[in-house]
């Protein structure tokens, strides 16, 4: 490609580097993976329990703050009875999340991550997703297997797509908390260096060559189909309110 700004030999397509695509790889982990913690609590709370003690998304995952205010407000308002519309939205949402997980994993080839899913190519899989499985099965993937959504998940997933939902919110999420959360150049960097540093140097893994590719978060956005500033402005300054998962895990 005559415009690539690649130097190490290795981004897919001339602009994808090995390291950019292992930081947006880990951050759709993180998210997909606190989200669903989140939501295994509350499953595993007894149902007076859980009606009378939400989830208050907007207190705990900061994916929240990715939505457009008008999307936030369905879910935050809504009544705390049963599955709520704001609960179906919320739980749709982070279907996505499990979606592009899953694209993620399909992309590689031999054994070798190629690309990252795009804004068209996750709207696409939502589009065949959110019709409910006609072989009635709870846990069926489709021909390709790029994807497994029960049916209460599709339904969910139906939901957030009817209120306005789409995939730039959760891919804008993903690449602004690796931007974040996974670079020198996000303000909470220092808390992931050390697994993350591991990972791109090779102690991990096989190590990648440096490129400027690296840490070119705008043309990712640009690649991805994003809109060049990321919709999560109104994130309040928590500082550490929001449950680390990684440290979680570590």
């Amino acid at each position: 490609m005559a415009d690539s700004t690649c130097s190490c030999g290795q981004c897919f397509q001339g602009w994808l580097s090995p390291r950019m695509r292992e930081r947006l790889e880990y951050s759709t982990e993180l998210r997909y993976g606190l989200a669903k913690s989140l939501l295994d609590t509350q499953d595993g709370l007894p149902t007076d329990v859980s009606r009378t003690l939400p989830i208050d998304y907007a207190e705990i995952d900061i994916a929240f703050y990715y939505l457009p205010r008008e999307l936030r407000a369905k879910i935050t308002s809504s009544p705390n009875t049963g599955i709520s519309q704001g609960d179906a939205i919320y739980r749709g949402y982070i279907a996505v999340f499990k979606v592009i997980k899953d694209l993620v994993a399909s992309y590689d080839e031999d054994g070798k991550p190629q690309g990252f899913p795009t804004v068209f190519d996750v709207d696409k899989r939502l589009s065949e997703l959110r019709e409910v499985p006609k072989t009635g099965s709870e846990e069926s993937a489709d021909e390709r297997g790029e994807t497994c959504l029960n049916t209460k998940a599709r339904e969910h997933l139906a939901t957030y797509l009817d209120n306005g939902g789409n995939a730039e919110f959760a891919l804008d999420c993903i690449v602004d908390r690796a931007r974040e959360e996974l670079s020198p150049l996000g303000k909470l960097y220092d808390a992931e260096k050390q697994y993350i540093d591991a990972v791109l140097d090779g102690t991990d893994g096989e190590a990648h060559a440096v490129c400027p590719n690296d840490l070119d978060f705008a043309l990712v956005r640009v690649k991805l189909g994003l809109p060049i500033e990321t919709r999560g402005v109104d994130i309040p300054e928590y500082g550490e309110a929001w449950i680390d998962l990684a440290s979680d895990e570590e």
